[in-house]
């Protein structure tokens, strides 16, 4: 039975979950700065082939609700191969910056506003702050134990980029 306060009845149930809350997801920059926050999470979102940046939708069935906190850079013409033509693409771009630590976290692709979409750069991002993101910093190969040991013992004796001894 619902409790009784002023004459009015009060009930509440806790099984009961907002689903505006529940849809939300929160990133940070690497430095802790809230930078977004997003009705899709970045994992669920389509990437572009020439960088792997995340693609936020503005436009169409697919558009992504969301808010970025981040400040305008200056504009620059962009070069890259595009990986199914094999030739040199010229794109502009206008670089989104953390408001806080000023790492490039996103770009637009439309001179003086947003396009089709806004695109998020892969390992700039984390949902949880202080967590390094797991594409923050991808390498061509994977280190062995023995590489670690001796890029560590290189560095303790002021040689970081000698190479390992085989």
């Amino acid at each position: 039975m619902p409790k009784m306060i002023a004459r009015g009845a009060v009930s509440q149930s806790k099984d009961e979950v907002d689903p505006v809350d529940s849809s939300l997801t929160i990133y940070y920059c690497l430095c802790g700065e809230f930078v977004l926050v997003a009705q899709a999470q970045l994992a669920n979102l389509p990437r572009r082939p020439s960088d792997q940046a995340y693609a936020l939708r503005n436009q169409g069935d697919h558009r992504v609700v969301y808010k970025l906190n981040a400040e305008p850079g200056r504009e620059i013409l962009s070069t890259f191969v595009d990986p199914e033509k094999g030739s040199t693409v010229y794109e502009y771009q206008r670089p989104l910056h953390c408001a806080r630590c000023k790492l490039q976290v996103a770009y637009e692709t439309i001179p003086g506003g947003k396009g089709d979409a806004t695109f998020l750069l892969a390992g700039a991002l984390t949902d949880s702050q202080g967590k390094i993101p797991e594409d923050a910093f991808e390498t061509t190969g994977s280190l062995t134990a023995d590489d670690e040991d001796a890029a560590a013992t290189n560095e303790r004796e002021g040689n970081p980029s000698a190479p390992n001894a085989e």
